[in-house]
């Protein structure tokens, strides 16, 4: 395990030690049944993630944090908000889905049609509350999760 690895997984634990981690060059995601995030550092896509922060949660701070302890505590966040999906926001997911990549990183539509979803939003604001809380730990885990990611 490397030293970003523990340093994540620490953190992780410290929240709650029923969440758990695991590291894949998959996509980044949290699994409700197995309460485990699926963390790839590698695979940080912004795709207007920190201008929702900004513009629409009206987090003006957000460039003060790496997306890596963003993404994180994005997951997490879902770990500790709503557990479910509505018919309603399944379908949004599907029609995001149809969407390529690089038409998502243009529109800023389609970037909140997904970043709007109820389960989004509240670990968002998980995440946002997490950091205002918590300002100088955030502030220390994001750079050495910067300095620690490939060594």
């Amino acid at each position: 395990m490397t030293t970003f690895e523990k340093i994540v997984t620490l953190f992780v634990k410290d929240r709650d030690d029923e969440l758990s981690i695991v590291f894949t060059d998959e996509g980044n995601e949290y699994d409700y049944v197995q309460s485990c995030i699926y963390f790839n550092p590698h695979d940080l896509e912004d795709c207007g993630f920190l201008r929702h922060l900004r513009e629409v949660h009206g987090f003006t701070d957000c460039d003060k944090y790496s997306l890596l302890l963003w993404t994180l505590l994005h997951e997490i966040g879902h770990h500790f908000t709503i557990d479910y999906c509505e018919e309603d926001e399944m379908e949004t997911r599907m029609l995001c889905a149809m969407c390529s990549k690089e038409e998502a990183e243009k529109s800023t539509h389609i970037q909140d049609l997904y970043f709007n979803l109820e389960s989004e939003w509240e670990a968002t604001e998980w995440a946002i509350e997490f950091v205002s809380t918590n300002p100088i730990l955030c502030e220390t885990l994001s750079k050495k999760l910067e300095e620690t990611l490939d060594k």
